[in-house]
């Protein structure tokens, strides 16, 4: 698949809450399918090109007549953050939320020392008053996140990422409207200090999420019981197979829903989306998205982890399935 690099690839997912996923993904935000996409922006007209704001600008400037300049404005400043709707223009994503982080240093150069802590807190009081209005929101949503402000605001990632991350907890303690959030990093050093973030919090401790520490009865779930039973016998030396499976599972089930049996998984997931929960949708979603790496991306390698994560999502898929047909 020629379009395969385009994808932001979910390398860890795993669920916080029931119907709450908390994920890290590696690529390019431009990318994006979330609901809402929070960058961090200095109060300038003039954005770096290869900076996450700077990516969206260009993408927004090819493909629409959006240019975000005219958005870092007095509202801004005086809010911290700022939403732009950008729903009606088709893209992947539907929103963006600008963080603000204060005057740009008038030497174009990476601040440092109490300029960098000036930032940090910018940041942090325009995240506080994001949530608050994020938490506001009736109707369900996912957002994917960038390492704000460490790549030209000069913060040190640790300290960005444990910010952002217990800023996640918070809002999903908030509210049960935000079925998905997920950490965006595009170069690997990025990644893998998410990654450690994630893991050194107490709040957020994936690897008990992702451990099967209860007996699945799958005795009910009918004609998949076959293909269930062989993945989870085949968890640790084929975790590929099993997210494979998982992906034919649903491609199944929702084939069945909509008696169409030659649909595309993707158009068949779309058509859905209004006629179940939404939890379900997000699970349909990773699914299919991570049985297609499996199926045709070389360079992704799955893990064990990753291979229990769908298919703790799919086991939630079937039984919604059987129970919606009772």
């Amino acid at each position: 698949m020629s379009s395969m690099p385009g994808y932001i690839k979910t390398k860890l997912l795993f669920e916080y809450k029931q119907g709450q996923l908390i994920g890290l993904g590696f690529g390019d935000i431009v990318h994006s399918d979330a609901d809402i996409v929070i960058l961090s922006a200095f109060r300038t007209n003039n954005f770096t090109p290869n900076s996450a704001i700077g990516s969206i600008n260009t993408f927004l400037e090819k493909h629409t007549s959006i240019r975000l300049e005219n958005y870092i404005d007095y509202e801004l400043k005086e809010n911290g953050f700022k939403f732009i709707d950008i729903s009606f223009q088709n893209l992947s994503f539907k929103k963006l939320l600008i963080i603000d982080m204060g005057e740009p240093d008038q030497n174009d150069i990476i601040p440092l020392g109490s300029e960098s802590g000036l930032i940090l807190n910018n940041i942090k009081n325009g995240l506080e008053k994001a949530k608050i209005q994020l938490a506001k929101s009736t109707s369900p949503f996912t957002i994917d996140i960038t390492a704000l402000g460490t790549q030209y605001g000069g913060l040190h990632r640790k300290e960005c990422f444990d910010l952002l991350i217990n800023w996640a907890s918070d809002l999903f303690n908030l509210t049960s409207k935000i079925t998905l959030l997920r950490f965006i990093a595009y170069e690997l050093d990025t990644f893998v200090d998410f990654f450690e973030s994630v893991f050194r919090l107490q709040k957020i401790k994936p690897e008990n999420e992702l451990t099967f520490s209860t007996v699945h009865n799958i005795d009910n779930l009918l004609q998949f019981k076959p293909e269930l039973t062989s993945a989870l016998r085949d968890l640790d030396k084929h975790p590929r197979g099993v997210i494979i499976t998982c992906r034919t599972i649903i491609e199944t089930i929702v084939k069945k829903r909509l008696s169409n049996n030659t649909i595309k998984l993707s158009d068949g997931i779309a058509l859905l989306k209004n006629y179940c929960p939404p939890n379900i949708y997000s699970y349909l979603t990773t699914c299919r998205i991570l049985g297609n790496f499996s199926n045709h991306d070389p360079n992704f390698i799955p893990t064990r982890r990753d291979a229990e994560g769908i298919l703790i999502l799919t086991l939630r898929i079937v039984e919604w399935h059987f129970s919606f047909e009772s």
